[in-house]
């Protein structure tokens, strides 16, 4: 997208095949703050990127996974690698794995980012950090599609010390509360790894969060955001 696009909103023109994919994801209902939580299906997600900072890195891979029922559906993942005309560099290489074959035979940006919109629908998305997941995401689909997702996201480095305040961890990495559960990563800081692992920790946040009462979407969110504020 050109510059003057992003900065007037000026709107994409994709190829009909896609704006129609677009059109129809554009349709779907958010998720409703009165939803039960029992009731709420929940998309796990973690990305990779070429750097530390999503406002101007790379965005290279998505895992996700569904969260649902009080199941973690992994055979139903998500996992889509990026294609751009430059790979990371060697030192990102060693972090996130992906090697430079992947990452040259990856899926163009706008059909990528668009099958991730399909999966995700318009359900709350759930990610340790979400600020920087959500920055990335929200970042390719402007460029790619001349959107932002709408979707409304559950930071879990809030929501554990929140329901876990015993454990005085306010300020914990994703690594300490894995810890603290015993929760086993394949192999670190690989989507679809960080995704499953992730997705270990929500289960054991909602078992918890029922345990205490919660029975709404709303009343989660609003814990997890009222905890940030405290450390903010």
């Amino acid at each position: 997208m050109s510059l003057f696009a992003r900065l007037f909103g000026q709107k994409l023109e994709l190829p009909q095949a896609l704006g129609q994919r677009l059109a129809d994801w554009q349709s779907l209902e958010n998720e409703s703050e009165q939803d039960e939580l029992a009731n709420t299906t929940f998309i796990i997600v973690d990305v990779e990127t070429s750097g530390l900072n999503p406002k101007r890195d790379r965005l290279l891979a998505i895992g996700a996974c569904v969260l649902k029922d009080g199941r973690l559906w992994a055979g139903a993942g998500f996992e889509r690698v990026l294609y751009h005309e430059e790979v990371s560099s060697k030192e990102n290489i060693l972090v996130h794995g992906i090697a430079p074959g992947e990452q040259a035979s990856g899926l163009p940006v706008d059909q990528a980012m668009l099958d991730f919109l399909e999966f995700a629908g318009k359900h709350v998305l759930v990610a340790y950090h979400a600020l920087f997941d959500r920055t990335a995401i929200n970042r390719a689909t402007r460029e790619a599609l001349g959107i932002r997702m709408p979707n409304r996201w559950l930071d879990l480095a809030h929501l554990a010390p929140a329901l876990y305040p015993e454990a005085r961890m306010p300020l914990a990495s994703l690594d300490d509360w894995l810890g603290r559960f015993n929760i086993q990563v394949q192999s670190r800081h690989r989507a679809m790894d960080d995704v499953l692992a992730t997705g270990e920790l929500m289960l054991i946040l909602l078992k918890r969060a029922q345990q205490r009462g919660f029975t709404r979407l709303g009343a989660l969110l609003a814990e997890a955001e009222a905890q940030e504020q405290t450390t903010l």
